[in-house]
C-alpha cells in the first residue's frame, strides 16, 4: 500500500492524499472544495466516508483532491480573491494523478460549499475541462441537492451508489421543463 499525500512547504495548501493499494485497480478521484486538517497519520471523518463509499462502489484506491488546495477547517477562510498560483499549482498535481492512475473516475462531492466563493466555479470548470474533456474521465456523483451541486458525502449512506453527473443535471432539467 502506497500513500500519496503531496502538500506546499508551508502547508497552508494540499493538493493530494490518498491511498494506492492496487497501482492497476480502480481509482476514485474525489473532490471537495478544499482540504481542511486530514494527512495521513489522521484522517478526518469525510476521508472515511470516501473510502468507504468508493470501496461500496468498487473502487480499490481512493485520492482526495479538491477544487481549491487553500487549507482551511472552515470554507468561509478561504481567500477572498482566487490565488492564481495555487490553481495552477493544483492543476499541475490533479494532471499528474490522473496520468498516473488511468483507471480511475471523478466522483464530485462538495454541495453547496461551492458557492462560498465566486472564483470555485471557475477553477472547477477547468479541473472537468482537464478530466472530462481533455482525458475522458468518467464525472459521477452520488445525488444533487436541491441547488444541482453534487452532495457533500458526510451524511449519505455508506450503501450509496454513484451515478453519472451529466445525467443527473439532465433529469433535472427535463423535470424543470
Amino acid at each position: 500500500m502506497l500513500w500519496i499525500y503531496e502538500n506546499n512547504e508551508d502547508n497552508t495548501a494540499r493538493f493530494v492524499l490518498g491511498q494506492v493499494f492496487n497501482p492497476e485497480g480502480r481509482t476514485l478521484l474525489c473532490f471537495g472544495i478544499n482540504p481542511s486538517t486530514a494527512t495521513p497519520d489522521k484522517l478526518d471523518n469525510t476521508i472515511r466516508k470516501v473510502i468507504s463509499l468508493g470501496r461500496h462502489n468498487g473502487y480499490e484506491n481512493w485520492i482526495m483532491l479538491n477544487v481549491y488546495p487553500q487549507r482551511a477547517t472552515d470554507p468561509c477562510e478561504l481567500h477572498a480573491e482566487c490565488d492564481p498560483e495555487l490553481v495552477r499549482l493544483n492543476l499541475e498535481h490533479i494532471g499528474r494523478v490522473a496520468e498516473r492512475y488511468p483507471d480511475c473516475d471523478v466522483l464530485l462531492a462538495y454541495g453547496n460549499l461551492i458557492d462560498k466563493r465566486p472564483y470555485l466555479r471557475g477553477c472547477l470548470d477547468d479541473i472537468l475541462a482537464l478530466l472530462g474533456d481533455e482525458r475522458g474521465k468518467k464525472i459521477k456523483v452520488i445525488r444533487l441537492t436541491k441547488a444541482n451541486n453534487p452532495v457533500h458525502p458526510l451524511y449519505q449512506p455508506n450503501s450509496s451508489n454513484f451515478t453519472d453527473y451529466a445525467a443527473e443535471l439532465d433529469k433535472r432539467l427535463v423535470k424543470s421543463k
